[in-house]
Parts: C-alpha cells; structure tokens; sequence
C-alpha cells in the first residue's frame, strides 16, 4: 500500500471534520467517520506513517475497540506479540511472576503491536472502505479559521511549505501531548510531574527470550522490559526528575553495568547495542488533565486531552476508546449537519472518569512498586 497516496474529494479544502494527527487515535476515528459517509480530511505533518512511539502495548480495553470494529485481524496479519506473563527479577533471577488468568477472559497481559502495523492496517481498510479517503501528510496547522462571526470554521495550515486553509464543521485534535488544536483553541491543561524521567533504549532480543514483561528495582527506580515483535526488546529504565544531565557526567560502564547486573543474558546484545549515552532516548515524564476537552466546535482525544505516563500502558488504548466513543458523537452530529456543537462535550462526559480514575491508578503504581518488589522479594527469603 502506498501511505502516500491521498484522495481529493469534490472540494480539496472542506471535510465535515478535521483531524489533525495520524496516530491511533486519529487514524482510528477517521476510519469509523468514512464508514459512516461523513467527508474527513486528516493531517499529519510527518512525511509519513513510519514516526516513532515508545508506548505501542495493546491492554483488553484497546483489544476490545479493535474487535469490535473488526481491526484485529489485519492488524495481526501484519504481525503483533502477545506477553505471556509479567516477571520481577532480582540479580539476574525471576522473583516473582504474574500470569493471565483464563478464568477471567485473560489470555495475555498485553499485547505489543509495533504503531506502523497497527496505523498501516486501519489506514488501508480505510481507504478500501472509502475512495475519498484524505490523508495529507507534511502538513502542519498554524492555527484556526474562523468566520466573521468569530465562530472556528476549520484551520489554518502550512503543506510542503505552502499555506492553506482547510475548511471544517468540526476540527478534532488529536495532536499529542504538544497539541496544537488544544494550544490555538485555549484548552489549557493542568500538568503533572511525577518525580522521574524516563531512559529509553531498543535492542534486540537473546535467543530464547520469552514474550513477557520484565521488571527489576534499580537503586529504588524501576527498570521495566518488555518484549517486542520483531525479536526486540525494549527498555524503559526511570532516572530521577531533572539528573540526566549529572548522570551523563558519571562513567557510562558502570551505569550500563546495572541492567547487565539485573539481567544478565542480555549481556551481548547489551555490549553490542548499548555503547554510550547517545544509545537512549530521554522522555520527560509527565500527565495531563484538560479541564475543558471541547470548546465551540473544536474537540480533543488522547494526549491532547489526557497525557498519560508510560506507568500501565493505558495511552494507546485510551486514545482508541476516546476515538470509538468520539465517533458515534459525531455521526449524531452529522445528522442535523453538525449544528449541534454541545454534543462535542459528552466526550468528556462519558470518557473523562474513566480517564481519570486511570490517571490517578498511574500515581498509585508508581508510588507502590518499589513496596510491590521488596514484598516479592522477601517472600522467596
């Protein structure tokens, strides 16, 4: 499939609804919207679909939206990983182990999905679904358009370098954690810190290595692994709030020694992969929490709306329920010709205790694993 390839509709300028962002989100909603018959234009200011994410692991809400709509099977034809099992390990041996339980309806404990699958496989039932299909890729919004009334009547936009306006009845933000929509619409969010950064790093699996999570206790921080399609594995290693800068002054040997230490048969792929500090990527951890996810016809989902931290993995798959339950607003809206913008702001009603009820589960995770492994840990004493 060529993720290029876009579709003009009669007027290259007007969609009943704007998505700017072709992440899961983004990309899932513009999918139900086509199915519908409501015209929508996405942006994306990437070249492509190929961008870079740290959180790609699918949990039973996520699964859940992608069954229901029948995204499951291509998905997987493109490849995906279910995790068996979550693993504490303690110099360099499993403590403790959390297996799904089948009694439940559990049969993993997540599922990785790299994002290029899973935007690749929605995208090209997309555009089977829908030959106006719109996915205009090197496009950056620079802010909205409004009518004289001073009503937003879509967005401003720069494509290849070229400034346009994009007509739209409804503009929906689904931007990221930096969100433009939300910053040109005034939908302030309330930041939280939470005491940590986040060191990542991706290398490629032992041979033998088992599809699982993987956690460890590093100086009091958690070091968590997790396996990845492909034969990879990722890391995710916290580093206290604001010390990257000192830590890089320290020996980097020693350092790259500890994750060696906890998990020892990763030491050649370690060796060979893990050099210096160029070899992680930094991620400044925090949440967010938009008081107001609507505003006149403007409306957010995912990171946009609510930044989650890596804790759980509940971001992806927040970000497809936001989409899911965004849809049927819009094509209620659709029916008196998106005049009625009041509906935009059931989003919130309808997801955001669910939102934050995981926010606050993110907090009480990540104050409580360091008294989670030592309890693992004394158990086996």
């Amino acid at each position: 499939m060529n993720l290029m390839k876009s579709f003009q509709s009669e007027d290259p300028h007007y969609a009943d609804v704007c998505i700017v962002g072709a992440g899961p989100g983004g990309v899932l909603l513009s999918y139900l919207l086509h199915l519908k018959g409501i015209s929508t234009l996405l942006i994306e200011r990437q070249p492509h679909l190929h961008k870079s994410f740290r959180g790609e692991l699918l949990n039973a809400d996520g699964l859940a939206v992608l069954k229901k709509h029948g995204l499951y099977s291509p998905i997987q034809k493109l490849g995906l990983l279910p995790l068996e099992q979550i693993q504490y390990w303690e110099e360099g041996r499993i403590i403790h182990t959390i297996h799904p339980n089948p009694d439940k309806g559990e049969h993993d404990v997540g599922v990785h999905v790299p994002q290029n699958h899973l935007l690749e496989a929605i995208t090209a039932q997309t555009e089977i679904q829908s030959p106006l299909h719109q996915v205009r890729f090197n496009t950056v919004m620079t802010g909205l358009l409004r009518d004289k009334s001073g009503k937003v009547a879509g967005i401003n936009v720069r494509q290849n370098g070229v400034p346009s306006s994009i007509k739209a009845s409804v503009v929906v933000g689904a931007d990221g954690r930096y969100s433009a929509v939300r910053k040109h619409a005034s939908l302030t969010p309330e930041i939280r810190k939470h005491g940590y950064d986040l060191l990542w790093a991706r290398i490629p699996a032992p041979p033998g290595w088992e599809p699982a999570v993987r956690m460890a206790s590093m100086e009091g921080q958690q070091l968590a692994l997790f396996s990845q399609y492909g034969g990879y594995v990722q890391i995710g290693w916290n580093i206290p709030e604001g010390g990257y800068a000192e830590l890089r002054k320290q020996p980097f040997a020693p350092f790259v020694g500890k994750l060696v230490s906890a998990f020892p048969c990763l030491a050649d792929s370690v060796a060979a992969h893990i050099q210096n500090w160029s070899d992680f990527v930094l991620l400044s951890v925090e949440s967010s929490y938009s008081s107001q996810w609507a505003k006149d016809n403007v409306v957010l989902i995912g990171d946009a709306a609510h930044t989650m931290t890596p804790t759980g993995a509940f971001g992806l798959n927040a970000a497809l329920e936001d989409a899911d339950v965004l849809s049927e607003l819009l094509i209620q809206m659709a029916q008196d010709d998106f005049r009625s913008a009041d509906v935009l702001h059931k989003l919130q009603t309808i997801r955001g205790p669910k939102v934050q009820q995981q926010l606050a589960r993110q907090v009480e995770m990540e104050a409580s694993f360091q008294q989670r492994y030592e309890s693992y840990s004394s158990a086996i004493i």
